[in-house]
Order: structure tokens, then sequence, then C-alpha cells
């Protein structure tokens, strides 16, 4: 999986994945902090798992940009002749890239979703008491 990440880093450019992964990791430590502070520790568990995912990745790239090694960056991949000469030499890219983005990504979007129905339904909706206890789960027995 490292090599694959690597490659990654290379054909995408160090600095945009680093810049991308740490943005991504920084959110995805808020939902971390966000479920650790309504005590929903499996939950925070998960999310911490794929914020160590995104800092191993940005990690990776700060090391292969210190070693030296140049990169191709993104502006190539908008020239065609670019494209055509340095994608053959890497078949496999396109199903790296698209598993390496929904092992990292599809977790960040589904987070998004269920933040999104959390503030749609209330996260501090009022109990039937009417004592404004914030409300974790629909299941809870509060």
């Amino acid at each position: 999986m490292i090599r694959v990440i690597e490659e990654h880093n290379l054909l995408t450019g160090y600095r945009f994945v680093i810049v991308e992964y740490v943005l991504v990791g920084l959110l995805l430590g808020l939902l971390v902090a966000w479920y650790a502070v309504v005590g929903r520790w499996l939950d925070a568990a998960v999310w911490l798992g794929m914020t160590v995912n995104c800092a191993i990745i940005a990690v990776l790239a700060g090391a292969q940009l210190r070693g030296g090694v140049a990169d191709f960056g993104t502006l190539p991949f908008r020239s065609r002749a670019f494209r055509q000469e340095v994608l053959p030499a890497h078949p496999a890219l396109l199903r790296r890239t698209t598993a390496l983005i929904l092992a990292t990504f599809t977790p960040f979007a589904l987070a998004l979703l269920v933040l999104a129905e959390t503030l749609r339904d209330g996260l501090f909706a009022r109990g039937a008491g009417g004592d404004g206890r914030a409300r974790v789960s629909p299941l809870s027995r509060d």
C-alpha cells in the first residue's frame, strides 16, 4: 500500500497532497473531538483512525518531498502530451487512485452526511421534559 500511496503522491504533487490530506485530517479531527465530547467513544475512535490515515499519507508525501525526488505536480496532467507519455508507464494508476480516494474520502463524505443530519434534526433538541439536554442518539433511553 505504501508503494501505491507514494506513486499517487509522485504523480499528484507532494505539496498538493500534503495540503489536501492535512486539511481533510483537520476536519476529521474536529469530528473526533465532537464525538469525544458527546461521549460516543466508538465513533470517535473510528474517526481518529481516518485522521491518522490522512496524517500518514501527508507524512509520506513530506518524506518524498524532503528526499529530493521531483514530482510531476498537478499541472502537467492538463497537457495531452504529458498524459500520453506518463500514463502508459503507470497502467494501474487510475485503479489505484480510485481505491485510495474511496478508502480515504468515502468515510469523510459519510461523516459530513451524518453531521448534516445531526444538525438538521437539532443538535440540542428539547426533551419531553424541556430540560434542554443534548440528544446523542434517537435510541438512547434518556
